[in-house]
């Protein structure tokens, strides 16, 4: 069961690297190997130094209170996110984009898709969720997804998961919330 909580926190936490993927793809931009490489290892390293600062937590709450604690906060997490995804507008944001993801690009993007890593990450070492299983899962979904949404581009489920990405990431948070309740050791 932990494996299928850190793939699920894994996949909640870096469904933002398929939408970055899927703006390149739509523009037929490519993400080189190496720069997909530099924004997952970066995401990881964020996710695991968020972790060791939840473990901090945990050191100071009982196990038991900080893994409800943390479970709720996820559900309540991913509630807003659906919630934030059904008020959003609109919008159209128009970014200036170079063909080949250059080095520093990537790292940007890395430290961009990471900041949504870092609470995640402090929630996921409160309900004891195995910080090594969590990162390398990080590096290895970042990876995966950012390729997906890259090669998907343009396709029908591509601007389908693209325009209900927060919609996707909160039922997961949501659904990883309750699995911790549950399946608490």
């Amino acid at each position: 069961m932990s494996f299928l909580l850190a793939l699920i926190f894994s996949l909640s936490s870096n469904l933002d690297n398929f939408v970055i993927g899927l703006t390149y793809g739509v523009k037929n931009e490519r993400i080189p190997l190496v720069s997909n490489a530099i924004i997952a290892f970066i995401t990881a390293l964020v996710t695991y130094a968020s972790m060791l600062g939840g473990q901090l937590v945990t050191q100071l709450i009982p196990h038991k209170v900080s893994n409800e604690l943390g479970s709720v906060i996820f559900i309540l997490m991913g509630t807003w996110f659906i919630c934030a995804d059904m008020l959003k507008k609109q919008q159209q944001k128009e970014e200036k984009q170079s063909t080949v993801l250059n080095f520093k690009g990537a790292v940007m993007l890395g430290l961009l898709l990471s900041i949504n890593n870092i609470g995640v990450g402090i929630l996921g070492s409160i309900t004891h969720l195995n910080i090594y299983l969590v990162v390398a899962l990080t590096f290895i979904t970042g990876m995966m997804l950012t390729y997906a949404g890259n090669n998907i581009g343009d396709s029908i489920i591509g601007k389908l998961v693209g325009k209900y990405n927060d919609l996707i990431s909160g039922g997961l948070l949501i659904l990883l919330g309750v699995l911790s309740l549950f399946f608490s050791f």
